[in-house]
């Protein structure tokens, strides 16, 4: 496998957009109460439990891990799950490994939040565009308030976030969120055809991209669209080079309006049309759970 080097001009332009305020700034509000990870590209080094509430604190650990050296280039990631009160690790190794074991056998007491996080992906990035045209369709029809966001990589991140969530999830335990979450991104794959729906992984330890940060070995980087530049979407658009720093000022993640019943709604129509083609999908011989099934458990339907 040949190995990707660092492009010395594209790793100063890196170094330029990190230290820019208006970028620092929209990742803060996008790391702020959850668990930031940095994860190297080129060694099996990975940075758990930052907690990154401040500009000044990207930067020091940025020092701290030796962030724009060669020896470990690392992408930016943060939690699926609100950890408002994520303890402080200590950047001494000992201390910092005690402290992970103790938060990993205990992290179920700090989630506050969960969102609905959908990845659709595949090496085919045309196919991925494809599927998230028909997911942005359906969910602007049914007034869902969500942001769409480029993954830097082959793929597009689609999240509702756990304060534009209905009344009735809020309600639920979040290993049950969850559950519901996996079962819900799984049928509506299956029934609306949306084949690139990456349904793997929806536990409460998941991670994404962080938005606005910069994706190695492509130096793209991880931008929310708008609706004009998803539907006029050019990879070059989000290469390093191409956008100017100081036009991140106040963007945020570009949360569509709508309501908070609209992901219900949806929910509970994919819920019902999986039921009603129970017997097609031969389900009926099977002990495999349903969305339908699970939502009537949960007392949603």
């Amino acid at each position: 496998m040949t190995e990707i080097k660092p492009v010395p001009e594209l790793e100063e332009l890196k170094k330029q957009w990190y230290n820019t305020d208006a970028v620092a700034f929209e990742m803060i509000n996008a790391m702020k109460y959850r668990e930031s990870v940095f994860i190297a590209t080129n060694k099996k080094v990975t940075q758990r439990m930052l907690k990154i509430n401040a500009v000044r604190f990207l930067y020091m650990n940025f020092d701290r891990y030796r962030f724009f050296e060669q020896e470990c280039l690392y992408n930016i990631y943060n939690s699926v799950a609100h950890f408002p009160e994520l303890p402080m690790g200590s950047f001494r190794y000992e201390e910092k490994r005690e402290q992970q074991a103790k938060f990993n056998a205990n992290y179920m007491e700090f989630i506050k939040g969960y969102d609905l996080f959908i990845d659709l992906d595949n090496p085919n990035f045309q196919l991925v565009y494809s599927s998230a045209k028909l997911l942005k369709e359906i969910f602007d029809s049914h007034d869902i308030r969500y942001s769409v966001i480029y993954s830097g990589t082959k793929g597009l991140h689609f999240t509702v976030e756990y304060q534009n969530l209905p009344n009735e999830l809020k309600q639920l335990s979040f290993d049950k969120l969850a559950k519901l979450f996996k079962l819900f991104a799984y049928e509506l794959k299956l029934i609306k055809k949306i084949k690139d729906i990456d349904t793997s992984v929806f536990d409460l330890r998941r991670i994404k991209k962080v938005p606005y940060s910069v994706v190695y070995p492509y130096y793209r980087v991880a931008l929310p669209l708008t609706d004009e530049q998803f539907e006029n979407f050019n990879i070059s658009d989000v290469f390093l080079p191409n956008l100017e720093p100081e036009q991140m000022k106040r963007r945020g993640l570009l949360t569509r309006q709508g309501t908070t019943d609209g992901l219900m709604v949806l929910m509970k129509e994919i819920a019902i049309e999986r039921k009603k083609s129970e017997q097609l999908f031969r389900l009926c011989k099977t002990k495999k759970q349903t969305l339908y099934g699970l939502m009537k458990e949960m007392e949603l339907i």
